[in-house]
C-alpha cells in the first residue's frame, strides 16, 4: 500500500516525523506493507514544496539546515495551506500548525479542507479539538473518513487511544492532570529560590517555553487540554473561553514557601469534573501533598488522572518528553489510520 502524504507545518515535529519516516522506511516496508510518500509541505516562514511524486525528506531535511527555507528546491513554490490541500493528491493531511488559543484557525480550517478533499487527518494540535471537536467528527464521519489527534495533550503518551482501545464500556467520570510542562518546570525552579523571571529563560534555553511563555504561564495551554479531553472523553462540548482558568503568573515565592511549610507543593491542576447535567473545567494552581498522585510530577513531566465508573481511578505519568514523542504521537496515528482503512472502519 503506498500512502501519500500532505504535511502542514513544519517546524520540530514536522522535522522530527520525516525523519522518524526517513529511519523507519524499512520497517513499514517489511511490516506494514506501507510505502509512505510526502507529496506536499507547507509552512508559513520556510516556503511550501509541492510535488506529483515522492519528495526526497533527506534532501528537503539536508537543504532546511543549511539554508533555513525551501527556496532552491524543485519542488518550491509559493501557494498557502489551503491552496496546497486543494492542489495536491494525498491521502492523509498532517496538521502540525501552532496552536491559536483565540479559536483554533487556521488548523480547523486545515482540517476542514482536507476533509472536503477526501483526505483523512491527523493532527498534534490541540486547538481544533478544543474548539470543534464534535463539528470536525461529524465531518469525518459523514465522508467515511478518520480524524486522529493523539499528539495533542501528552505527546506519544496514549491518552485518547487509551481510553477508545483499552477502556470499552468504562465511562470517563472526572479528569485531572498536570498537563502543562513550562508552569510545571517553573514552579519548581521558584521552589529552588529563583525568580520566575529567571525560571522562564532557563525553560526557554533548554527548549521547553517558547519566546512568549504567556499561553503556558497563564494557563491558556493546560485549558486548551483539558478542554480536547473533556470534549473527547466526556462529550463536554465546550471550548477554551468556557474553562475557569488561574495560571501561575501571580504565585509569589512566599506562596511556594507557605505550601512547603504545610508539607505540599503547588501544581497547576487541570480538572473537568461533571456537576449536575454538565461538565465544569478549571486550571488554578493547587497545593499538593505527599499523598496526591500529582506530587512526584516534577519538571518537564506531567501526569493525567481518569476517574472511571467500572475501574476506579487511573493514572498515567508521562517522564521528560520531546520532540520525538509528539512526533511518534503522529507516526501512531498514522498507522491506527492505515490499519482501519485496511478494516473499512473508522476506528
Amino acid at each position: 500500500m503506498i500512502l501519500r502524504l500532505a504535511i502542514i507545518g513544519f517546524g520540530n515535529v514536522g522535522q522530527e516525523f520525516a525523519r522518524m519516516l526517513l529511519v523507519k522506511r524499512e520497517w513499514l516496508l517489511r511490516n506494514r506493507g506501507l510505502d509512505v510518500e510526502v507529496l506536499a509541505i507547507a509552512t508559513k516562514t520556510k516556503g511550501s514544496l509541492l510535488s506529483r511524486t515522492a519528495i526526497d525528506l533527506e534532501k528537503v531535511l539536508s537543504h532546511l539546515k543549511t539554508n533555513g527555507t525551501f527556496k532552491g528546491l524543485p519542488e518550491c513554490c509559493d501557494l498557502p495551506p489551503l491552496k496546497m490541500i486543494n492542489n495536491c493528491d494525498a491521502d492523509m493531511m498532517i496538521e502540525l500548525t501552532p496552536l491559536n488559543i483565540e479559536n483554533g484557525q487556521p488548523a480547523i480550517e486545515h482540517i476542514k479542507a482536507a476533509l472536503d478533499a477526501g483526505m483523512d487527518v491527523v493532527t498534534a494540535n490541540k486547538g481544533p479539538v478544543a474548539w470543534a471537536y464534535d463539528e470536525l467528527r461529524d465531518r469525518a464521519r459523514a465522508r467515511n473518513l478518520r480524524f486522529r489527534f493523539e499528539g495533542a495533550v501528552m505527546d506519544g503518551t496514549p491518552v485518547f487511544n487509551l481510553v477508545e482501545r483499552t477502556l470499552p464500556g468504562c465511562q470517563v467520570i472526572g479528569l485531572e492532570g498536570v498537563l502543562n510542562s513550562t508552569s510545571n518546570f517553573v514552579v519548581d525552579e521558584m521552589a529552588k529560590g529563583r525568580t520566575m523571571e529567571s525560571a522562564i529563560k532557563e525553560a526557554q534555553a533548554k527548549g521547553i517555553a517558547e519566546a512568549d511563555p504567556s499561553l503556558d504561564i497563564d494557563g491558556w495551554d493546560a485549558v486548551a487540554k483539558i478542554t480536547a479531553l473533556a470534549n473527547v472523553i466526556m462529550e463536554a462540548n465546550l471550548t477554551p473561553k468556557q474553562v475557569e482558568r488561574e495560571g501561575i503568573r501571580d504565585l509569589t515565592a512566599e506562596d511556594i514557601k507557605n505550601a512547603s511549610a504545610k508539607g505540599g507543593r503547588i501544581r497547576l491542576i487541570a480538572r473537568a469534573a461533571r456537576a449536575g447535567d454538565r461538565i465544569r473545567l478549571t486550571v488554578k494552581p493547587q497545593v499538593v501533598g505527599p499523598d496526591s498522585v500529582f506530587w512526584s510530577v516534577e519538571g518537564t513531566s506531567s501526569a493525567l488522572k481518569f476517574e472511571t465508573d467500572l475501574m476506579g481511578d487511573l493514572t498515567i505519568v508521562e517522564s521528560g518528553p520531546g520532540t520525538t514523542q509528539t512526533a511518534y504521537a503522529i507516526f501512531s496515528d498514522m498507522l491506527l489510520t492505515v490499519e482501519a482503512i485496511r478494516s473499512g472502519t473508522l476506528y
